[in-house]
């Protein structure tokens, strides 16, 4: 994108302003340090300053007399020309002089792409493209070429090194508006070069350059740097951001790739196994199974892999947490052997910092958050609850997911982030405990701390009323293990009112539009969530698509927790000290609360492989408290349940069982005959990735 008096020539993408805004809020204001050293103290290895002596002194491209570099004084002379190219010849001779071989080899090559649309690459497939003044398109095990095919660009983010923007003096953008623009081309380099840690680029003019450094932090900019009279710093720049070293260019080096005619063939991921030796994982697939879209944040990177002693499959994951918050494996090292629990092989904590990758020692800029990176491999399992074919499927994967919280919370572990995206279907023939696997424990948090809940933790469409009621409550509780069950009873909402039993997609429910239409404010959010707690029934349109003891579930689950919820905002809005003894009571009943829960699903299992039992459309549903007064017999099953609730509630009613017919939407129903998509999107989906509008590591589409 160069800022030109002559722009005829240069393409123009009609969605730059949304492309700006998603960069804006992601990334930030940016920072920029009072004392900035960062700029003069990169790459010195570069090339020493005899080395850039003895190229200044013989360089046709600067003027060692004039101290300056080989460029117009004023902007007026070109503008009807390209100004692109004496900036293009500088670099070009720095290049070529220092790295004659990698030039030669084309591993190296300055490109001016100020009239190119470099290709973005967008989770909706939609087509946006950007067009930095100056590139340098590099080959190595990190780098590819564009797809094949007539139409392919010879260049896109895919093979780009370091970019370089050309600004004139005079017409210089707002460093916020430098800052939106260099971060587009940003963007697209972390999304189509997922091993890296870190890009810098330059925005240059006839008299001086800035440096943007982008990470999982977010962005930082130097103040302008006069290249004429420092041309030491600049080249060093140059070379750093141009080196073969894919290091120094800001690349994770332990992922590598074999590349067959430009093209990614084979890869591998190198790790510290438990016995602290490298081990490296070959990739059973080319691209990230998992990958964010942003360029700030928890940024969780999966990758399939196989272990290369045993071919078991196994799965990398790689996220940068904040510094105040514990690592995910530290909550993992707690669950090995625990049913219904992701289990970690191995990990690689503290990989990284991105105050190393700033240069912060002691002194730390306001306004700057620090990440870690960490590695974890671990089993690899099914899809997402999402891709279940039958219902029974579905309830197993939940019911023994929860059974997998309820171990966690044993071993003092609260997970906070409950959705489909952290529930996967076991594999295949698994035994019960693992025909659901709960994953992604990045927010976890230990619950003796006690932490208070927030409406700003987990995934937003299923968050608990008393998080979403937190930022309005005098004396929020702590986020508790009702919290994340209720957020279960919400993930079964998601499913059952967008799919049918099968797996089919429907059009998605008026509630659930409304759910997600809150968006931020939560108070809204908490009353619709309050509203449907108190129903003790489920849409007609969505009875009709499920077998009548999923039905009873949701209405059950309801029924035990809209008094819970209602105990607990009026416990938040008493003092500490005032509620403490009931408070303690509530947590006490933990256990209570798990065994309750995992007695509904499991009756409701049972009661699926007994469709003559089935209760008809219209029947109330049965209370939930039926089961814990006594008032069941021995026999554990629904329809049991539902019989001795019905004696004793309605004993002039008839349970008749339900005709299977009924159970499914008939083809025929849908609009112009066609039977509807399957797996279309839901509410909570964005674009690539994990880090929208909630905190969950992203979308998990594939199996485990």
């Amino acid at each position: 994108m160069l800022t030109r008096s002559s722009g005829k020539n240069k393409p123009s993408d009609p969605a730059s302003d949304e492309q700006t805004q998603r960069v804006l809020s992601d990334i930030g204001q940016g920072i920029s340090p009072d004392e900035d050293t960062f700029v003069t103290s990169l790459y010195h290895h570069a090339a020493t300053e005899s080395a850039v002596n003895a190229f200044l002194k013989k360089s046709r491209a600067y003027n060692l007399r004039d101290r300056r570099w080989k460029l117009p004084r004023s902007c007026a002379k070109l503008l009807n020309a390209d100004i692109c190219t004496p900036f293009f010849n500088i670099l070009s001779s720095i290049l070529k002089h220092f790295m004659s071989e990698a030039v030669k080899q084309r591993k190296r090559q300055v490109v001016d792409t100020h009239s190119t649309a470099l290709l973005h690459r967008e989770a909706d497939g939609a087509t946006h493209f950007s067009s930095p003044s100056l590139v340098v398109k590099a080959e190595g095990p990190s780098f590819q070429s564009p797809d094949a095919g007539q139409t392919a660009p010879k260049q896109s983010y895919s093979n780009v090194a370091s970019c370089f923007d050309v600004q004139l003096d005079g017409t210089d953008l707002p460093i916020s508006d430098q800052l939106a623009r260099i971060g587009i081309y940003a963007r697209q380099i972390f999304i189509q070069q997922p091993n890296r840690r870190f890009a810098r680029f330059l925005v240059m003019s006839e008299s001086h350059f800035r440096l943007f450094h982008f990470d999982r932090s977010g962005a930082q900019y130097s103040g302008l740097v006069d290249f004429h009279e420092d041309p030491y710093t600049f080249i060093r720049l140059v070379l750093g951001m141009s080196s073969l070293d894919e290091s120094d260019i800001g690349l994770d080096t332990s992922i590598q790739w074999t590349i067959e005619d430009g093209r990614k063939v084979g890869g591998t991921i190198r790790t510290r196994g438990p016995d602290n030796q490298d081990i490296t994982y070959p990739l059973t697939q080319i691209e990230p199974m998992v990958f964010g879209s942003t360029i700030r944040g928890r940024s969780t990177i999966c990758w399939r892999v196989r272990n290369p002693a045993t071919a078991e499959p196994l799965i990398v994951k790689d996220s940068w947490r904040s510094e105040e918050r514990a690592s995910e494996h530290i909550f993992l090292q707690k669950l090995v052997g625990v049913p219904g629990v992701v289990q970690m092989v191995n990990c690689e904590p503290d990989r990284c910092e991105t105050r190393e990758l700033r240069g912060f020692k002691e002194v730390i800029p306001e306004g700057f958050r620090n990440r870690i990176e960490t590695r974890v491999v671990m089993r690899s399992y099914g899809k997402s609850i999402e891709e279940y074919t039958s219902t029974k499927q579905l309830i197993c994967a939940l019911r023994d997911a929860i059974a997998g919280h309820r171990g966690a919370f044993g071993k003092g572990s609260l997970h906070r982030d409950v959705s489909p995206h952290n529930v996967l279907l076991g594999n295949s023939g698994a035994e019960q405990g693992d025909r659901g696997i709960l994953i992604d424990f990045d927010i976890a948090v230990e619950r003796r701390l006690k932490t208070p809940a927030t409406s700003q933790i987990g995934t937003r469409l299923y968050r608990s009323i008393a998080a979403l009621n937190s930022c309005t409550v005098p004396h929020p509780l702590p986020h508790d293990h009702l919290d994340d069950l209720e957020s279960f009873l919400y993930v079964l909402v998601h499913l059952m009112f967008i799919y049918d039993s099968n797996g089919i997609a429907h059009p998605i429910h008026d509630m659930l539009v409304r759910w997600d239409e809150a968006g931020d404010n939560y108070r809204h959010a908490a009353r619709l969530k309050e509203a449907f707690l108190s129903r003790d029934f489920v849409p007609p349109e969505v009875e009709e698509r499920w077998p009548r003891p999923c039905v009873d579930l949701i209405i059950a689950l309801n029924k035990f927790l809209d008094p819970i919820m209602h105990k607990k905002m009026r416990l938040s809005q008493l003092a500490r000290t005032v509620r403490k003894r009931e408070h303690k009571e509530l947590a006490s009943e933990a256990n209570q609360h798990y065994d309750h829960i995992l007695r509904l699903f499991d009756m409701t299992i049972e009661a699926l492989d007994k469709p003559d039992t089935w209760r008809v459309a219209g029947e109330v549903a049965p209370d939930p408290e039926a089961l814990s007064s006594g008032s069941s017999s021995s026999d554990s099953s629904l329809e049991e349940w539902i019989r001795n609730y019905r004696k004793e509630h309605h004993p002039h009613s008839m349970l008749t069982p339900s005709p299977v017919g009924s159970l499914k939407r008939a083809l025929d129903d849908d609009a112009d005959g066609q039977p509807p998509a399957k797996r279309s999107k839901s509410p909570s989906e964005g674009g690539v990735g994990v880090d929208s509008s909630s905190s969950s590591s992203g979308d998990h589409d594939g199996s485990w």
